[in-house]
């Protein structure tokens, strides 16, 4: 039971990731830049091409719901390593304004993998995606406008 439901937990961090992913990561992405994301869901550590950068919410979420999964089915969430690493591509950054507010969007490309470790085994997910998602209120509450989001050329 327990190998059948860490393989889950892998494929559904990689699923849900592609899926729906965390507003304030994605503008994390346009503000850092496309490259290869590695993320240690438990400690919170987060890296970008190698070097560290502030942690993903991606992070806090995916433990909290592990953790909760994990006492449930009373499996020990300190005998698991859980990573995540996501190769991100961002392209055709727009702004737009619209009655006064301005809305910013991207498209992205990832490729997510993730991997659970046991002392006996480790549980690999692996998902792909790509589509254009809003970052606009995320990225000017996280960083200011370093896009110079309020002063750019809108396209109507």
């Amino acid at each position: 039971m327990r190998r059948k439901v860490l393989q889950d937990f892998a494929n559904v961090f990689c699923q849900r990731f592609i899926d729906l992913p965390s507003g304030d990561d994605l503008a994390a992405f346009v503000h850092l830049g496309s490259g290869f994301y590695l993320l240690d869901i438990l400690t919170g550590n987060c890296t970008r091409d190698g070097a560290p950068i502030p942690p993903l919410t991606t992070c806090k979420e995916y433990r909290e719901w592990l953790q909760a999964q994990l006492t449930r089915r009373h499996i020990p969430l300190e005998c698991l390593q859980v990573s995540m690493g996501i190769n991100v591509l961002v392209s055709d950054v727009r702004v737009r304004t619209s009655f006064g507010h301005v809305f910013a969007s991207a498209f992205f490309e990832c490729n997510c993998h993730t991997q659970i470790r046991t002392d006996e085994r480790r549980y690999v997910g692996h998902s792909r995606g790509a589509k254009a998602w809003g970052f606009d209120w995320y990225y000017q509450k996280l960083y200011g406008d370093p896009l110079n989001l309020t002063g750019a050329k809108f396209e109507y």
